[in-house]
């Protein structure tokens, strides 16, 4: 009887640790499909973004999990607005947001940093709209200029050109200074939400 005993508790024992082997590599295997946090994402270098964009692109169009297409949305965003990326698409950045928040709009709305986030867009799109404007108009007066010695008629309309060409660069100078306002703000915004990831970790663990 004790053979046996024996032989039944051994059976057990290496039971037991085969399913311990079991879980711990589905914990891993689970783990490695987990989407990166924003750490990572905020952390980027210039040359990885582009990278980045592309795969969370191409990964959105298999996703059917609605939290990770959340997320996906979400970090899309901070990536077409990353400080970093060197060709900057703020209105990707905001349709994402809004993709973002059409999700799951009851708890996405109720993060402030995200509404805070989506009106800082919002007037980066504006600013770079008037500056798109201001570039128009500066291709009209070189032109005008151009021509000015064939015409004299054209002298006093380049001179009030010249004059709103003046008061849009001074418009310009300060959206360019308030653009980078807002810039800091948002990687402040940024940094603020690494925190509050990094504290909701904690809590979980």
């Amino acid at each position: 009887m004790k053979p046996n005993y024996l032989l039944k508790a051994s059976k057990l024992i290496i039971l037991f640790f085969l399913l311990c082997i079991v879980i711990c590599i589905t914990g891993c295997v689970h783990q490695t499909k987990k989407i990166k946090d924003s750490t990572y994402y905020l952390t980027l270098q210039t040359k990885e973004i582009k990278t980045e964009i592309s795969h969370l692109e191409n990964a959105l169009k298999s996703e059917t999990n609605s939290f990770s297409r959340q997320t996906s949305y979400y970090y899309l965003s901070l990536l077409y607005s990353h400080f970093k990326n060197p060709e900057p698409d703020y209105k990707h950045a905001f349709k994402n947001l809004e993709k973002y928040i059409s999700l799951d709009p009851e708890v996405a709305e109720q993060r402030s940093s995200v509404q805070y986030l989506m009106s800082l867009l919002k007037k980066l799109i504006k600013n770079e709209g008037c500056c798109n404007e201001l570039i128009k108009n500066k291709s009209r007066c070189n032109e005008l200029i151009k021509n000015a010695n064939s015409c004299n008629k054209l002298k006093t309309f380049i001179t009030n050109l010249k004059q709103e060409n003046k008061t849009l660069k001074e418009k310009h100078e300060k959206l360019v200074i308030e653009n980078q306002n807002i810039k800091e703000i948002i990687e402040k915004l940024k940094q603020l939400d690494i925190q509050l990831e990094k504290k909701r970790g904690g809590n979980l663990e």
